[in-house]
């Protein structure tokens, strides 16, 4: 079995650190404190935390792309297609939670990301309004044009947020899966 390299195993124990307690909270030294390392050989690998989160920035961009690339390949207006497609979508920004539930907070603090973030929740919203006006369409729904950008943004904050409150809203209970969010956006257009 390959021994996996320092980098690789810091970019890994970032990406939980920075899931668990928020990018805007862990430092370098963090990091280094973490992994049982120097703050010197961190340095070595990535500069400060800014390379770190950057570099998971792009893994993060990389992997949304392929499913969106995915999603609408095999986009036919079926909703349950949709929403298992969107799953996947909805899986990713799980695994980089930090970047998804503070969006806002990482595009102010990293100019480096700025120009990309936007590129990407702008391809995200015009994905999501092509899959709804598909859904639509087959519907048969008039002015799917208006509705489907109304569904679009109601669906990206949906798989953007999803998770976020749970612990309050949900405490003594099991919280809702992000299919049962998803299904409830297309709920009038699911046949029996």
């Amino acid at each position: 079995m390959a021994k996996m390299r320092t980098r690789d195993l810091i970019l890994d124990v970032a990406l939980v650190l920075l899931n668990e307690r928020g990018e805007s909270i862990v430092t370098s030294v963090d990091l280094a404190h973490e992994m049982n390392i120097s703050p010197g050989n961190l340095y070595y690998h990535f500069k400060g935390k800014e390379q770190v989160v950057e570099e998971l920035y792009a893994q993060f961009h990389a992997r949304v792309l392929v499913a969106l690339q995915q999603v609408t390949s095999q986009a036919r207006g079926n909703p349950k297609d949709t929403i298992a497609g969107l799953t996947v979508v909805s899986d990713i920004l799980l695994q980089f939670q930090f970047i998804s539930q503070d969006i806002r907070g990482i595009h102010e603090r990293y100019a480096s990301l700025r120009a990309s973030i936007s590129k990407l929740f702008s391809l995200l919203f015009q994905t999501l309004t092509g899959l709804v006006k598909l859904v639509l369409d087959k519907a048969a729904v008039p002015d799917a044009s208006n509705v489907a950008k109304m569904m679009a943004g109601n669906l990206l904050y949906t798989l953007v947020n999803f998770g976020g409150y749970d612990d309050l809203l949900y405490a003594d209970s099991s919280p809702p899966s992000i299919e049962e969010h998803l299904y409830l956006h297309f709920l009038p257009f699911l046949e029996d």
